[in-house]
């Protein structure tokens, strides 16, 4: 008898389990779906400005090596 009655607490600590993160994925699901995370950057890019002197450097093209 004593198998039963933990078998039964064990599957409804399960389905408890189960209910609570269900309904923790449905509640996040309504403010993001796969395909609009997917397209998140994963981290803020920094750009560094254009080089506006006309100078070029080193790397552009025309310059002498």
């Amino acid at each position: 008898m004593n198998v039963i009655l933990l078998t039964v607490f064990v599957g409804f600590v399960l389905v408890s389990l189960f209910a609570v993160l269900f309904l923790q994925f449905r509640r996040d699901a309504e403010t993001s779906s796969p395909e609009r995370d997917s397209l998140m950057p994963f981290e803020e890019e920094f750009t560094l400005p254009a080089d506006r002197s006309g100078a070029g450097g080193a790397n552009a093209p025309g310059a002498e090596r």
